[in-house]
Formats: C-alpha cells, sequence, structure tokens
C-alpha cells in the first residue's frame, strides 16, 4: 500500500511553493519521472516557448507579451498588452488581489489582467 503524502516543493523559475499532490507523484513513478522541479505554470510556459523556438513558429493568440508582475515580480507570458498606467499580475497574485487569499501555483490556469 502506498504512504503517499502530499509534497510542498519549490519551483526552479519562479521560486514559489507548489504542491506535488499524491494523484500526480504516482502518474510520475509509473512513468518513471522523478519529482518536478518546476511548478504547473512555469512547466507550461517552458513547455510553450521551446515548442515555438524549436519550430520557429509564432506563439500564437494564447500568449503574445512577456511581462513582470506588478506584485510579486516573476515573469509571465499573456494576451493583454500592458497600457499605461495598468497593473498586470500573474494568476496567481491576480486571485490574491481579488479573492483576498493566496493561492498555491498551479491551482488556476492562464493569466488574467488586473
Amino acid at each position: 500500500m502506498d504512504k503517499l503524502k502530499n509534497k510542498y516543493l519549490t519551483c526552479k523559475d519562479c521560486r514559489r511553493e507548489f504542491v506535488h499532490t499524491i494523484v500526480d507523484q504516482r502518474k510520475f513513478k509509473q512513468n518513471g519521472w522523478q519529482d518536478p522541479i518546476r511548478c504547473r505554470y512555469c512547466r507550461r510556459q517552458k513547455k510553450i516557448l521551446n515548442m515555438a523556438l524549436k519550430d520557429n513558429l509564432s506563439i500564437g493568440n494564447e500568449i503574445k507579451f512577456s511581462e513582470i508582475c506588478d506584485t510579486c515580480g516573476r515573469q509571465f507570458y499573456t494576451k493583454f498588452q500592458r497600457k499605461e498606467g495598468e497593473n498586470l499580475n500573474c494568476d496567481d497574485c491576480w486571485a490574491e488581489v481579488k479573492y483576498g487569499k493566496k493561492r498555491r501555483v498551479g491551482q488556476g490556469q492562464g493569466n488574467f489582467k488586473n
């Protein structure tokens, strides 16, 4: 019987804590993979950029701009272009501002505009 517990790891890129769930641990173990070094958000961003660079493609409608989060300073990619005087936040900081509570990286998808 597995005695796995959720693991709290620190992302190599954004330095935020994220949860490596029991379900994910089983999937990683089944595929022979080591524990992730990046949160879901940073893994997704890295995959999109690598695919675009490899195939010399435009990243498309989903992501067009590289921005720095005004709250945490983390680089993120968004389809929104910053307007003068406008604040932009990564998805985690946006949720914290909107809902008044801190979320762990990887619990939401997409980038949001403040």
